[in-house]
Parts: C-alpha cells; structure tokens; sequence
C-alpha cells in the first residue's frame, strides 16, 4: 500500500528537534502546543517508530528519530524549492549573506548547500567578517542578512542562539598562577576580547597578551600551539583542546548570536533565508537555543 506523509507533520517535526521544545516550536510553525504534541504522535503512527524522547526539560530525537530527520529535511527543502521555482516564479536576485567566524564551517557549509538547492538561479555573495563590519554593510545596504554577536545597533535584529562562553586552552597548558594569564585573542573590537579582559580584571588576575590574529583558524592554531588561552563558545573545541578550570573564578559573560537585516523592503526570499539560518545554527547547540 502507497502511504504519503504528511509534510505539515514532518515541518513540525523539524521545528522540536531544531528548538528541543514543543512549546517553541509550537511557536514557530503557529500551532498550539498540544496541536504540535497530537502532531507528533501522528507522525510517529506513520512511520512505525518512536521520534522524540525527552531528556529533562529538552526534547530531542531518538537514533532513528534523527535519521529520519536527515531525509525529512531534503524532503521540505524540496517541497520549498519546487514552490519557490514553479509556483511563486523563480527567484534570481542576489542574496547577500554575512556570517562571524565562530558559526563554524559545518554550520556554513550546510547553510550554502540549503540555499544552494532554495535558490539554484540566485548567485549568493558571502562576507565572513566581523560583527561591526557587517552592521556597517547592513547599512550601506551592501549585505541583506548577517549572522554576528549582540552589538548596540538600531538595525533589526533577534537572538537566535546563546551560548556559553568558556576558556579554552591546550591539553598541555599549565598555567603558573604566579605568573600573568596568556591571553590568545583576537584584535579588537572583539566580545570575546572585551569579556577575557573584563572577567580576568573582576578576578583580580594579571594578564598579558600573548598572541593576536584577525582569523579564527589563526588564533585557533596558536592556542593549539600552547601560546596561550582564549574565549570562545564550545563549539571550538576539538580533541587536543579542553576548557580551562583554573581560570572557572573568572567569570565569563554568555554568547549571544543574533540575525540581523538591512533596514528597509527586503527581497522575498529573505524569509526562507532566515528559516535556514535560524533551524541551521540552531540544530548545532538546541539545548542551548533560545525559547
């Protein structure tokens, strides 16, 4: 027997796992939350397993829960593209995107591929720079979406993502608590850069800066290096790095991505844009994503 899923269900779905709550993701797709519970109990009676568990307060997906969302996924960036192309008419104007550093390049890569798919008659220019460089783009009207940290701005913008802060430093790193804390940052203006400094002052721990770079894969090398200690989010981390205990006196700040659009009338592809991005960085960390 021919069964067709329902992709209203499998859009639900996609919005719990990326949300790790019913509640937002009720929010998102503009249903109540126990339209979005009776959903999910529907999608699950379709395919024959279970797709969700709850674990605390968060929901997430089971094993064959998130490799069913793989394919769901295709599935609705499909159905979307076909809209976009066949129904709502092509769309060729160019999507201008900026993104800071610490999104990360598996996020990035996924972000391109979607829009890649979304848009195949788009060309799509990308700026990977930091956040008062893209504000400044923003409104030049040189960029239509950034991707960056909180920053005073009048441009509109909404959280998508907090995170930790934390202090990353090699494996090997002693540090002398004799002896001034080596920072690895990058140059300024920098939130980080400002949060290291201000958390390390508040400890009454003297500091010295030990290495500067303008990239992420630089400054990320030096600390590998065992230059020094940085701050970034977790997302940073990698096998022969670890966060830094003898520095958890210093306090630091959480991390706060925010989108941000140029002011004005914006392209209607821009709102497909934002859902890719706002489900993308927020599948990275969905414990952490904001209700």
């Amino acid at each position: 027997m021919i069964r067709n899923l329902d992709l209203d269900l499998i859009r639900s779905f996609a919005a719990v796992a990326d949300l790790g709550s019913i509640s937002a993701a009720a929010r998102k797709v503009g249903r109540s939350q126990s339209a979005v519970s009776l959903q999910m109990d529907r999608l699950a009676e379709a395919v024959g397993f279970s797709l969700l568990e709850r674990r605390g307060r968060a929901v997430s997906p089971t094993p064959r829960g998130a490799a069913f969302l793989e394919d769901a996924r295709r599935l609705l960036d499909l159905n979307d593209r076909i809209l976009t192309q066949h129904v709502h008419g092509a769309f060729a104007q160019p999507l201008r995107l900026g993104f800071v550093q610490d999104v990360g390049e598996q996020v990035l890569q996924r972000i391109l591929y979607r829009l890649s798919a979304s848009f195949p008659q788009a060309p799509i220019t990308v700026r990977v720079c930091t956040t008062t460089h893209m504000l400044d783009m923003l409104r030049a009207e040189e960029l239509d979406v950034a991707v960056g940290f909180r920053s005073e701005s009048e441009l509109p913008a909404s959280l998508l993502l907090r995170e930790s802060m934390v202090w990353i430093a090699a494996r090997q790193l002693r540090l002398d608590r004799e002896a001034p804390v080596p920072l690895v940052l990058f140059e300024h203006p920098c939130s980080c850069r400002t949060a290291a400094i201000a958390a390390l002052n508040a400890a009454g721990r003297p500091f010295r800066i030990a290495f500067t770079s303008p990239s992420l894969p630089g400054l990320m090398a030096a600390v590998g290096a065992g230059m020094g200690v940085t701050v970034r989010s977790p997302r940073a981390l990698r096998p022969d790095l670890a966060v830094v205990a003898d520095l958890d006196r210093a306090a630091l700040p959480d991390m706060e991505f925010l989108l941000y659009t140029r002011p004005g009338a914006r392209p209607p592809a821009l709102q497909k844009v934002e859902e890719v991005l706002q489900e993308e960085l927020r599948r990275e960390h969905p414990l952490y994503a904001v209700a």
